[in-house]
């Protein structure tokens, strides 16, 4: 039975609203997926100002259902066991990539930080890396233009930045 003045509309409001269901329970379970570690600690060798850093090359990775925790302050990824401390709170099978973008970042020369900057269904197009009042690198996304209202499953973004002046 429809009801007066809804017409065929409520065939789609339903799904819209499952879809919202769907989308929200999977989010939530991708972001209960990552470890009780985010691995967003601040390493000692930081630019010794505040503000944005001049020079830093950021490369994003993006990896669906990864997981992880979303921190703006980043971590250091000076060693083999820093990274994989950071790689922990994705999904297996994901964590590949992000250790191909370190090794691409460490050919710089520079120190090399990651974050995860956004767990949802957009992609940031970008993210600037700055330095916090107390010395600690942060990475902080680029809003997105158009977000999506909806996704089937969440977009894990990882930044991986090679940060001059702090090696």
């Amino acid at each position: 039975m429809v009801e007066p003045g809804t017409g065929s509309r409520r065939p789609t409001r339903m799904r819209r609203v499952l879809g919202t269901l769907l989308a929200t329970a999977a989010l939530g379970i991708t972001a209960g997926c990552g470890s009780n570690h985010s691995g967003a600690t601040a390493g000692p060798p930081t630019p010794p100002s505040s503000g944005p850093v001049q020079g830093a090359h950021v490369s994003l990775v993006s990896l669906t259902g990864a997981g992880g925790r979303v921190s703006t302050t980043a971590s250091l990824l000076d060693s083999s066991a820093r990274v994989r401390a950071f790689e922990r709170q994705f999904r297996p099978g994901s964590a590949h990539r992000v250790s191909s973008a370190v090794t691409r970042a460490k050919a710089s020369g520079h120190a090399v930080f990651g974050a995860v900057i956004s767990v949802g269904c957009d992609r940031p197009p970008g993210a600037d890396v700055v330095v916090d009042g107390s010395g600690r690198v942060q990475i902080l996304p680029h809003e997105v233009a158009s977000p999506l209202e909806e996704c089937l499953v969440a977009v894990t973004t990882v930044a991986i930045a090679d940060v001059p002046g702090s090696d």
